[in-house]
């Protein structure tokens, strides 16, 4: 039988690998951008003293959480995510995102679409219907919080509530905790749905962000990734899947107010973490991440002088293009080879100026047919609608963007091979 593995649950520092004649051209983007590149000694130290304050902190909310006891668990361990997890900061480790896993006791939690102001259906969103009868004996002080909301003759949990009564409650204990146990740093707190963003400066003035977001517990999954995907032999991988409350989200005209309480983001945060796994397997795909941290320092320093494309694109849509990148280059029977950084940097590149063209970036991980090939049986694959991830981008920003594009190629020129037209 074969072995089924969990993800590695650690926090991945960011890799750097060139190609055969590149060692001129790695001192040069270096010239250039300034060393955008995390030294070995930095990343150990902010990552085992930001793992020492979240173990402390997750676990001030498990004990908190005594008297939902009966009604669920909030675990003292969390699962680390984003770039941080996935290997993609640059210049300085200063923002660490984690998921905190909870598991409803009882309750049978069915997933419902969500139609949207244009008769389709969300995608990535959905409401949760709770299937169980007499929940209010069952669960009291859930149901005493406002979790459970009747709508359409049906019952469901109500993220908003759950979000704002219940754990952010528990969270601010824990930080007002950590404040005592650290009097002589400053911790900051705001709330921005899904996530509690803990903001520490320490007496050296050193900030370090974390967003922390509660991740109710629907499904594990197993995986068998085909070789064709990992370079190598299969693998199995066991995959769990959350359901992060997303309320209110007043930025999509899209969603209907019956539902704005309601709502629950299908976290592809797993599924995410893996395809960062499989992009450090192979040479080629580390040079298309290498190449994507570039891209990402270059437009960093757009953003220093007002550039547009500095401000209309960011770090998850850079992420998605390298990802769509990787798949079209090293995951299909593409001909295209790649023989370094520069290569990878010229598709990139293509790929931006293709989107910005069009002002259509697809969510790599929404409705994407790729991710059938990538993690076959797949709740994901369930999803067909595509998300636009430039839907919150003003449009007249991207016409701007697209028109300032020379000047993202004069930032990186002699960094990038010609691809599509370039």
């Amino acid at each position: 039988m074969a072995t089924v593995r969990d993800l590695d649950n650690d926090w991945m520092e960011p890799f750097h690998v060139f190609g055969k004649g590149e060692e001129k051209m790695r001192k040069n983007v270096i010239k250039r951008f300034g060393d955008y590149r995390i030294s070995g000694e930095e990343w150990r130290n902010t990552t085992e003293e930001s793992d020492k304050f979240l173990h402390n902190l997750t676990s001030v909310i498990h004990g908190n959480s005594g008297k939902y006891v009966e009604e669920f668990h909030v675990s003292k361990e969390y699962t680390k995510q984003a770039s941080g997890r996935q290997g993609l900061k640059i210049h300085s480790p200063d923002e660490f995102d984690l998921i905190q896993p909870i598991h409803f006791k009882g309750l049978d939690l069915q997933q419902s679409k969500i139609i949207n102001t244009d008769g389709k259906i969300a995608s990535g969103f959905n409401r949760l219907r709770v299937m169980n009868k007499n929940v209010a004996s069952s669960h009291p002080r859930l149901h005493h919080e406002g979790i459970f909301q009747r709508e359409d003759g049906n019952v469901y949990l109500n993220s908003k509530n759950f979000h704002e009564k219940v754990y952010a409650g528990l969270a601010d204990k824990a930080i007002d905790a950590s404040r005592k146990d650290m009097p002589n740093y400053k911790i900051v707190r705001s709330v921005h749905p899904p996530t509690i963003a803990v903001q520490v400066t320490s007496p050296s003035g050193k900030v370090t962000n974390y967003d922390v977001v509660p991740g109710i517990f629907v499904q594990e999954e197993t995986i068998r990734i085909p070789e064709k995907i990992t370079g190598k032999k299969a693998q199995h991988v066991k995959l769990p899947i959350y359901a992060v409350p997303k309320q209110d989200n007043r930025n999509n005209p899209l969603f209907q107010n019956k539902d704005r309480p309601l709502i629950w983001r299908m976290d592809t945060s797993s599924h995410e973490r893996c395809m960062a796994d499989l992009c450090r397997s192979s040479k080629e795909r580390q040079y298309i991440m290498t190449a994507n941290r570039i891209l990402k320092s270059a437009i960093q320093e757009l953003k220093r002088v007002n550039h547009p494309i500095g401000h209309a694109i960011n770090s998850y849509h850079l992420k998605n293009i390298a990802y769509m990148t990787v798949y079209e280059l090293t995951m299909t029977d593409s001909n295209c080879k790649l023989n370094g950084v520069k290569d990878a940097l010229g598709h990139q590149i293509s790929h931006l100026r293709e989107c910005l063209t069009e002002r259509y970036l697809p969510d790599f991980f929404q409705g994407n047919k790729a991710l059938e090939e990538i993690f076959p049986g797949s709740i994901l694959n369930r999803s067909h609608r595509k998300q636009n991830l430039f839907w919150k981008v003003n449009p007249s920003l991207l016409v701007l963007a697209k028109d300032g594009l020379p000047q993202l190629l004069d930032q990186c020129s002699g960094f990038y091979t010609c691809k599509g037209g370039l």
